[in-house]
């Protein structure tokens, strides 16, 4: 068994001769190695340098106190074990130093060989449990604070603990603010909070349970949590350990994919009827042509249902063309545009045209993409179409935001109208969809092909009564270091 190697801390040489004494006494005294030293300083350096094992201090060193070698032992971060060594009555001395952090503290003429024994012992082995149980944090938060998931720490009520960086990355806040919130504020639908926290106060855990988060900033996220209960030493708190995975990128993919191969049988489905829609039209448009010149205004109430059959002939055909538009994949003449310029021309056209306010900040650098002006200028157009069709008479409001990566812009078209029903908004892409009376139901559509044939895509979100936002993601000309 190795040595202990103490270091009695005592400006009185006789207090050394009566602990190496006591330990002499000791059946295990081969297991001790008494050193003594009479200052301060020498006593700080041996700490610093961990040259022993146990320190046994004594309250009075001349100038110096115990109590002010043990704040600086903590101070310096000194791992070893310190007795304190007091005078009898010294009750507040001794309250103080364990308060600081002395392992333990003996009355100096109260000590036997046992109780001495027993005091390094245990200073010992509280020692090692204390090192073991900081080495432990100290991998947990290793693991916590770079882990790439998304971690906090919570209650059933809601309240934050803590939070990884990841985690302030996922919800977009600062630490303070993050602290601040309630993961119940996250929550759009209480159902879903409701089924987490039964979960988890049945089974102490969660996994992978998939969900929708709200975003103070008003963006949504997907993502599957998977957490546990842990209870504290005392039982007064019982915590929640989460992790996050976003799926919010998997989640759009999905929504892109199913939308491509929507978009690929409407594509079919236009084609393979327009010659059977537009051909019957033309037969149509020739026979009226042939009755008008037969009648040459001759039975006046004739003339007027020959106009209006003309009419209603050539809304079908312009629905016709409209949908093999807006399903055919674009051909587009690329010229290079700055993003800034760019909105800020068909921003005033939609307050124009549409009765809107938009609310725009222009980007803090200028940034490039590669553009069919006309094209993208209808895809954008649309999506303010959409705002003010949303929009109350009492509030026309829009806001504008643009964000970037080293790779893409985001440019976000945001109200706060009606809001689209939740099981409606997988079908809003699809050719002949929508809600609006005297709607073709193709504006998104043909929106979509166009940001298709950029490189881009389209991300709606939306809750009812509450706003849409609707977010093209469009390749940087060139890409930003």
């Amino acid at each position: 068994m190795k040595p202990v190697n103490i270091l009695l801390v005592d400006d009185d040489e006789d207090d050394f001769i009566i602990t190496r004494d006591l330990l002499n006494e000791s059946d295990n005294r081969q297991n001790y190695n008494l050193t003594w030293c009479n200052n301060y300083e020498e006593a700080i350096n041996a700490m610093l340098k961990s040259f022993y094992d146990v320190y046994l201090v004594d309250y009075n060193l001349g100038k110096y106190t115990g109590i002010d070698l043990l704040r600086e032992a903590i101070r310096s971060n000194c791992t070893e074990p310190l007795i304190m060594l007091t005078a009898q009555g010294d009750f507040k001395i001794d309250e103080e130093a364990m308060k600081i952090g002395a392992a333990d503290y003996l009355v100096k003429n109260k000590i036997t060989s046992q109780v001495l024994e027993r005091s390094i012992r245990y200073s010992l082995a509280h020692s090692q449990a204390l090192r073991n149980l900081k080495e432990s944090e100290y991998k947990f938060r290793m693991i916590f604070e770079r882990s790439k998931d998304p971690m906090i720490v919570s209650d059933i009520h809601g309240n934050h603990y803590d939070a990884n960086p990841a985690a302030l990355n996922f919800f977009e806040m600062s630490r303070e603010d993050f602290l601040k919130a309630k993961s119940t504020d996250f929550y759009p639908s209480k159902e879903e909070r409701k089924k987490f926290v039964n979960s988890m106060e049945e089974k102490g855990s969660v996994t992978d349970l998939e969900l929708q988060l709200a975003l103070p900033n008003g963006k949504t996220k997907y993502c599957s949590v998977s957490s546990f209960l842990q209870v504290s030493q005392h039982a007064t708190t019982e915590l929640y350990y989460s992790n996050i995975h976003d799926l919010t990128h998997r989640r759009q993919q999905e929504q892109e994919s199913v939308l491509t191969e929507k978009l690929a049988v409407s594509e079919r489905i236009a084609k393979s009827l327009a010659d059977e829609i537009q051909n019957p039209l033309s037969n149509v448009h020739f026979a009226l042509e042939e009755m008008t010149d037969a009648l040459n205004g001759s039975i006046e109430p004739v003339q007027m249902y020959i106009d209006i059959i003309k009419e209603n002939c050539i809304k079908i055909d312009q629905l016709t063309t409209d949908f093999i538009a807006s399903t055919e994949p674009k051909s587009l003449v690329f010229e290079r545009v700055e993003v800034d310029s760019f909105l800020a021309e068909i921003i005033s056209e939609a307050q124009l045209l549409l009765q809107v306010r938009a609310e725009y900040s222009s980007p803090a650098q200028h940034l490039y993409i590669n553009a069919d002006i006309e094209k993208l200028k209808e895809a954008v157009m649309n999506l303010f179409k959409n705002a003010s069709e949303a929009l109350p008479d009492n509030d026309r409001n829009v806001s504008v935001t643009v964000e970037h990566t080293s790779a893409k812009v985001y440019i976000q078209v945001k109200d706060k109208g009606c809001g689209i029903e939740e099981e409606n908004l997988d079908k809003i892409f699809e050719p002949f969809y929508t809600t609006k009376l005297r709607s073709s139901g193709l504006g998104l559509t043909y929106t979509q092909r166009i940001i298709e044939a950029h490189n881009g895509s389209v991300i709606i979100e939306s809750r009812r009564n509450v706003g849409t936002s609707a977010t093209l993601s469009l390749p940087l000309a060139d890409h930003l270091n």
